[in-house]
């Protein structure tokens, strides 16, 4: 659950090429937990918790929302939807579609599940906002991911 929750958040702002790239800045992305990560996560102890968290993101537990915070400066503006992390292996080329403000994608993986994803992303007007939702569907379930991005200002 945590490998396709952590490859959901990767790509909670990937997908928007030439067309729609965020502004040059710091970011801070929060996606709402899914339920079974929130009941989880409420078993676990404050150290547990502790030991989850890296420097760049953070859990709210009672809001049941992760956060990830991260600067995007002009020489990562290209891999800017990578956050520093490799690529996904074993995926299908993402299919993506611009129509004004919002990208539309849908991927196909193979390993370590065969597994598809359709993500629709909204950006503000100003490219300083966005929301996303990706529907997940792997092991004959379904898993709907929601979140938003917004602009903090210069990077720190």
């Amino acid at each position: 659950m945590m490998r396709t929750l952590y490859f959901a958040l990767l790509l909670s702002s990937t997908s928007l090429a030439a067309e729609l790239m965020p502004q040059i800045g710091q970011w801070e992305i929060t996606s709402e937990m899914p339920p079974e990560q929130k009941a989880a996560m409420s078993k676990m102890t404050p150290e547990m918790l502790k030991q989850m968290q890296q420097g760049n993101m953070r859990f709210d537990t009672k809001a049941g929302t992760m956060i990830m915070s991260t600067c995007l400066s002009k020489d990562k503006l290209g891999t800017w939807q990578q956050m520093g992390q490799k690529p996904p292996q074993h995926c299908d080329a993402p299919k993506i579609n611009y129509s004004g403000n919002t990208v539309t994608m849908d991927m196909q993986c193979r390993q370590p599940q065969a597994s598809t994803m359709h993500s629709v992303i909204q950006f503000s007007a100003a490219r300083d906002s966005y929301q996303y939702q990706h529907q997940i569907q792997a092991q004959g379930k379904t898993m709907v991911l929601k979140g938003s991005a917004k602009r903090l200002g210069n990077c720190k």
